[in-house]
Order: C-alpha cells, then sequence, then structure tokens
C-alpha cells in the first residue's frame, strides 16, 4: 500500500503467440518469461496482489507455481490477435466487482514480455503516481524516441506528405533535429491506471498520462526471436 492507496499488479498471458510460440512461457535465464514479470511484482515493496490473466490453463499452472494469483480462465473471445489491453483490465475488474470484492485504487500493467525490468524503477513509478493521484488518469514509460516524426511521410499518390506539421516551422523536414521538439517512444516497460478510468473512463489511460521517462536504451519489450537474443 502506498499511503492510502492499495495497488495490484495485473500481467496478462494469452497463449496464441504468433511471433513466437507460447512466448509468455518461453525460457529466458532459466525461466519461463511471464515469471520474471511475477517475482518482480511480488519483490515490489508497493504492489498488494500480482494476478495473471489468461486463457490457458498450462499458463495459469506456471504462474500460481511462481506466486500469482489467476482466479479465472480468460474467456477465448477477449485471448485472440486483436484483443485490446482495455477488454482484458476491464474483464479483470468487472470479474471482481460482480464478486463484491473491494478494489485497488492501482493497478500496475506489467507485460511479461519485459522481463528486465528493474524492481527499483516499477517502485519508483508507483511513488511518482501515488503522489499525483488526483490530478492524473494513467501513467505510461517512455523512452526518447530515437527518430523524429517531423521527418517521416505518408504516401500520397507518387508524392510525399509530411506525416506531422509544427504552427510554427514551415518545414520541420528540413530543419536540423535539435531544433524540433523531443518526442517519446511507449517501451513498453511500465504502465499504471486508475481503476476508476478503466471502470468509468472505459479507457487504460484516459487524458491525463503521466510521463514515466526512463534511460533511452530501455527497450527490452520482447516480440521476435531476435529481441529475446539481444538481451540474453
Amino acid at each position: 500500500m502506498v499511503k492510502d492507496k492499495h495497488v495490484w499488479a495485473l500481467i496478462p498471458a494469452r497463449s496464441g503467440s504468433k511471433g513466437i510460440k507460447d512466448k509468455n512461457i518461453i525460457d529466458f535465464k532459466g525461466k519461463p518469461l511471464l515469471a520474471h514479470s511475477i517475482e518482480q511484482a511480488l519483490e515490489s515493496r508497493y504492489v498488494d496482489a500480482v494476478y495473471v490473466s489468461t486463457d490457458s490453463e498450462k499458463y495459469a499452472h506456471i504462474a500460481k507455481s511462481y506466486g500469482a494469483r489467476v482466479p479465472f480462465l480468460r474467456p477465448a473471445e477477449i485471448s485472440g490477435d486483436f484483443s485490446t489491453d482495455f477488454e482484458v483490465f476491464s474483464h479483470f475488474t468487472s470479474y471482481h466487482a460482480n464478486l463484491g470484492t473491494p478494489l485497488p485504487e492501482l493497478i500496475v500493467h506489467l507485460r511479461p514480455t519485459y522481463p528486465t525490468r528493474r524492481v527499483e524503477e516499477l517502485d519508483e513509478a508507483i511513488l511518482f503516481f501515488a503522489g499525483r493521484f488526483d490530478q492524473a488518469d494513467s501513467l505510461r514509460s517512455v523512452i526518447e524516441a530515437p527518430e523524429t516524426p517531423y521527418k517521416m511521410w505518408k504516401k500520397d499518390g507518387d508524392f510525399l506528405k509530411p506525416l506531422l506539421t509544427l504552427p510554427d516551422i514551415a518545414e520541420p523536414y528540413n530543419m536540423p533535429r535539435q531544433k524540433l521538439p523531443k518526442v517519446y517512444f511507449q517501451n513498453a516497460c511500465i504502465d499504471i491506471v486508475k481503476t476508476t478510468t478503466i471502470l468509468e473512463k472505459e479507457s487504460m489511460t484516459g487524458s491525463r498520462i503521466l510521463m514515466f521517462e526512463m534511460d533511452r536504451h530501455e527497450f527490452n519489450d520482447i516480440d521476435v526471436l531476435e529481441d529475446l537474443k539481444k538481451i540474453k
């Protein structure tokens, strides 16, 4: 608990990954991938309960063996390739609300595909959000983007159109990078959302999103095998 705020962690881990078969339980440093996120959440000073949402009995068994709670199997209709985070979190909160279980003020979204997350940074992010609880709907971890979108283009027939424009710079794509606004990329390491943002605003972010900036090299989200090889 952070002061008077309860915090749960939810780790979504469906079984139908395409890029890497059974990605969420692939071995990483001697453990199933999702085990690292479970252990990080359990080691946090501020996370009161750690849950896994999965559609797989096998994944559920693994998650429980590492200390996570798996109170249900996620329905197939929200476990597909195009299922959204909001569907998963809405189902999770509705399940507990229907049981009459008191819900926490904050839910930490930990993707199982980010096994190198540091517990110290997780706790720092939770404290940062808790200290601004009345000002924000959610928090996202970000890194400074390696490329600027102000030098990117859209296809317009046989021609190019700038992806973005700026009110005070006529041709940003012709300007030095240093003259352009800094932009940030969400690195999938730590997301935190108010439970009320999910229930009342029907969103994973709401409109007031706190920025938790991490080192620009901190991007270890695993999508394909090459990603796994880079951080092993």
